[in-house]
């Protein structure tokens, strides 16, 4: 919950700036570590008591003396490596968080934006009204101003004729109508990705048809698909093998 709070949203982005700045530090030391490593002069170099002790001497510090120093810049490079795992999962970790913030401010504006819909759509309806109580507003001779049922039956229409606007606008947006829209652009998208999918099997047919120089049936082009298919799945699995 605190994610999601105000502050929370605040406090991600400080956190993973943190975190990418200590990454790139931890990546030039790591960096530098592997540099020593390549180069086993340095490494020799890093012996200051040994070589001071040699150089008193007259003499030369061994070669082979930098394994020492190898296998302590080998652990200090593998617990760079762990920093680096440590941060790498902190970093997914806020990026995940910042995306479940997304969500659900995406889910509170769409919320709004329905709110904003809803009250549009009553104010179109309550439009009709005034509209209409503005006519009979103008001061002018209707003939209906001796009536004794006119006023409740203008207030019955016009009341009516808001709540259909009203009711047919919400069926509209929610109905059945988008939701069959929408389901038929989902089902042409399955259709094509299915022929993208199954153009080894699509090209397996029309080769068929174009070798027996016979039209095909719906029936039997559904059959050379599905050999296709059958043939293209064979041939993957020997190619595994």
């Amino acid at each position: 919950n605190e994610v999601f709070s105000e502050s929370g949203v605040h406090r991600l982005v400080p956190i993973k700036d943190s975190l990418q700045e200590f990454e790139m530090t931890v990546k030039q030391g790591l960096d530098c570590l592997k540099h020593l490593l390549d180069n086993d002069e340095d490494m020799l170099g890093l012996l200051l008591t040994e070589g001071a002790a040699a150089r008193s001497k007259g003499q030369n510090l061994q070669l082979k003396k930098h394994e020492s120093v190898e296998l302590l810049l080998e652990e200090y490079a593998r617990q760079f490596n762990g920093i680096l795992q440590e941060i790498h999962y902190l970093l997914q970790r806020v990026q995940s968080k910042q995306e479940l913030v997304a969500l659900s401010l995406d889910g509170y504006r769409n919320r709004m934006i329905r709110m904003n819909l809803y009250m549009s759509i009553a104010a179109v309806g309550l439009a009709t009204s005034t509209t209409v109580a503005g006519y009979f507003g103008m001061n002018l001779v209707s003939g209906m101003e001796e009536s004794g049922v006119a006023f409740q039956y203008v207030i019955v229409s016009t009341t009516l004729a808001s709540l259909g606007i009203f009711g047919g606008s919400l069926s509209y947006i929610s109905g059945s109508r988008m939701k069959k829209r929408a389901m038929g652009r989902l089902e042409e998208i399955e259709a094509i990705k299915g022929a993208l999918s199954d153009m080894n099997a699509l090209d397996y047919a029309a080769k068929s048809m174009i070798q027996n120089e016979t039209p095909m049936c719906r029936t039997d082009f559904k059959q050379k698909l599905l050999e296709g298919r059958k043939y293209n799945n064979a041939r993957q699995l020997k190619d595994d093998e």
